[in-house]
């Protein structure tokens, strides 16, 4: 029995040694696992992201969306658009405004003055009396012709405006003045289309002179019989179109916006100055410019601010 028990106690103890000695040995130390690991799939429903354009295609990509065109044809394109603007600006005539002044005469059977007008252009119309001082309307002007013609005016003025809506176009308009018994009628004209000429001629202003004494007629001096109102040669000089054979002479004084030309033996002297001497014939626009008639002579003498200022002519 005792042999028994030592026998196992001796398989018990040879057991624990194995199993220490094998304990014993270099074991292996834990590591990341090197499995690969699995790839990833984007869901379905989510697009994979665009790759990034490289710097260089980038700023290629900016520039063509900044300035899709060269600099030659951005010149050809401003030459294009210039040459539109020329063609739709074009007009079939050149336009010579003109500054005129007329006579009106009222008595039956007279001729009607005219009102050159041009298509794109306003003309202004003036009514003054014999002394030159500005007859104001009474009433609004009447227009024959509103397809063809606008006119307008303001009340209280001796003035109205003309503007041309059509080009070839004919009209007229009535208009009434402060105290005058019978209408001043003006005929409308935006161009004649016989008219074959390069240039057309308009009216710029046109000043209708009355031959009678207005509401706020100017004292006079002189008789109303040196008033040249039909006379066309004084209204050219006045008009600053003398005649080609008039001769402009040179003057010495202290007299602004004064122009004196020889026609014959007759000076003609245009000024916005009062003269003091003795005249034969005189005309007055309503601008303020005078201008006399008399015969040579090679001093003048006019009014200026209350004192005399003479005028030295140097006749030829």
């Amino acid at each position: 029995m005792k042999k028994y028990s030592l026998f196992l106690l001796l398989v018990s103890l040879t057991g624990h040694a194995r199993a220490a000695e094998s304990n014993n040995h270099w074991q292996s130390a834990t590591s990341a696992s090197t499995a690969s690991p699995e790839k990833q799939v984007p869901p379905k429903d989510q697009e994979p992201l665009a790759t990034l354009p490289l710097p260089s295609a980038a700023l290629r990509y900016t520039q063509e969306q900044a300035t899709p065109l060269s600099g030659a044809e951005i010149e050809q394109l401003g030459r294009a658009a210039d040459a539109a603007s020329r063609g739709r600006a074009y007009q079939s005539r050149v336009t010579l405004p003109r500054i005129s002044t007329l006579t009106v005469n009222l008595s039956p059977g007279a001729s009607v003055p005219i009102l050159r007008t041009a298509a794109d252009q306003t003309s202004s119309v003036t009514f003054s009396d014999s002394t030159g001082a500005p007859w104001k309307l009474g009433a609004p002007p009447f227009n024959s012709n509103n397809k063809g013609f606008q006119v307008s005016y303001i009340p209280g003025s001796a003035m109205m405006a003309v503007q041309a809506l059509r080009r070839y176009d004919t009209g007229n308009v009535t208009v009434y003045l402060e105290g005058l018994a019978v209408p001043v009628v003006v005929n409308l004209t935006s161009g004649e289309p016989d008219n074959k000429s390069a240039t057309q001629i308009m009216d710029s202003r046109l000043d209708l002179r009355l031959p009678q004494r207005g509401p706020d007629a100017k004292p006079m001096a002189q008789p109303e019989s040196k008033i040249g109102l039909y006379n066309t040669v004084l209204q050219a000089f006045l008009d600053g179109m003398p005649p080609l054979e008039a001769k402009r002479l040179r003057t010495n004084g202290n007299l602004a916006s004064t122009t004196v030309w020889q026609l014959g033996d007759d000076l003609y002297i245009r000024s916005r100055s009062e003269i003091r001497d003795e005249f034969e014939q005189t005309l007055s626009s309503l601008d303020g410019t005078h201008l006399w008639k008399l015969p040579l002579t090679p001093y003048v003498n006019f009014s200026v601010m209350g004192r005399t200022e003479p005028l030295t002519i140097h006749l030829e």
